[in-house]
């Protein structure tokens, strides 16, 4: 008997980990629709991912996870409503994407029959699976073959590899309104966001600057960071010899995907909305440090990636540098280098 026929109408699917993790999730998702058209499908992940999740017709409910309260003073009792709550909804079948501790103790208290999981080096994660997934480490892997990995273990069918986002024209109707400039056709345009996920990630502000700079008269630019990021946009503003066309650090997910949706270029850091960007269809640019490009990659083949370092301590747990000079592995990337290769792509498209 296949693995596949233990999945029944009811699977959850659970991956507690960042917002590009939430991303690399559709394809799983769609495939596992695919295989299984009656099927109810439900994702719990982290808040922060869920809006895009949403936008996803394959999936039928998000359920979010306030990592931050669980993590908190009362966390345990909030872990604990989290769980009764998982197990109120009757999931017949979950698969857990990453090896870790907390999704596969969900996984247990949903009282679901069947919970799939990859084997790990833990024994009491094994024990709480009722099928383990053996996990091909032969050669490296993106983290989207890893998860579809997951479907094939299962005996299913690997029908598209695509990961896309489409948005609804009233998505692109409110973005347009918000920023006329946008319907703006005599010059292209290039979004930049020089964010990430801690400080190993950031290439900095004097090499955005310095790219900005260089296109600026030709091209709009939009300057987009995170609620958080106001920081180093301040700092690249201050280094710009023209104002970018938008500036703001206050766009939801799903507006900055409509804001891609109508954009011609990304430039980043190895972050999520790199990944937002590659899926609505623009060419990316992407810088990349501490982490490998092959793992973690935007999904496309519209993309140009600055992987140029060679340091053994990559990829590292970017808590803390261990070369003798602090980020090497980011700051090998030169503004002359990425400014060809911007002017190589935008000859291109």
């Amino acid at each position: 008997m296949l693995l596949s026929d233990y999945l029944h109408k009811n699977i959850l699917v659970i991956d507690l980990r960042y917002i590009g993790d939430c991303i690399f999730l559709i394809p799983l998702i769609r495939n596992l629709k695919k295989n299984l058209p009656n099927s109810k499908i439900s994702a719990l992940v982290n808040e922060g991912g869920e809006s895009l999740l949403r936008l996803i017709p394959e999936i039928n409910e998000v359920i979010t996870v306030k990592r931050k309260e669980i993590k908190g003073r009362l966390g345990v009792l909030k872990f604990l409503h989290l769980l009764r709550d998982v197990r109120r909804r009757d999931f017949d079948t979950v698969i857990v994407v990453p090896q870790s501790d907390r999704p596969t103790i969900i996984s247990f208290a949903s009282g679901a029959g069947t919970r799939i999981g990859f084997t790990s080096n833990s024994w009491w994660r094994n024990w709480l699976l009722t099928h383990e997934l053996k996990y091909d480490g032969g050669s490296p892997h993106h983290l989207i073959e890893y998860n579809l990995q997951i479907l094939t273990e299962l005996g299913l069918k690997i029908y598209d590899r695509q990961l896309s986002i489409k948005l609804s024209e009233e998505y692109s109707t409110a973005i347009l309104r918000k920023y006329p400039v946008l319907a703006k056709e005599d010059k292209k345009s290039i979004i930049v966001h020089p964010g990430a996920r801690g400080t190993f990630r950031q290439w900095g502000a004097d090499n955005f600057a310095r790219v900005i700079n260089a296109f600026s008269t030709d091209y709009q630019i939009f300057l987009i960071g995170g609620g958080a990021e106001g920081s180093i946009i301040e700092e690249i503003l201050d280094k710009l010899d023209r104002s970018p066309d938008i500036v703001t650090t206050e766009l939801n997910l799903v507006e900055f995907a409509s804001l891609c949706s109508l954009s011609g270029l990304f430039i980043g850091n190895d972050s999520a909305p790199i990944h937002i960007a590659a899926a609505t269809g623009m060419f990316v640019i992407g810088i990349y440090g501490p982490t490998l490009s092959k793992f973690c990659k935007p999904w496309t083949g519209r993309s140009l990636l600055f992987d140029i370092s060679t340091l053994e301590c990559r990829p590292c747990e970017q808590d803390k540098c261990l070369s003798l000079q602090p980020k090497a592995c980011i700051d090998v990337i030169k503004p002359e280098h990425v400014i060809e290769g911007v002017k190589n792509v935008l000859r291109k498209i």
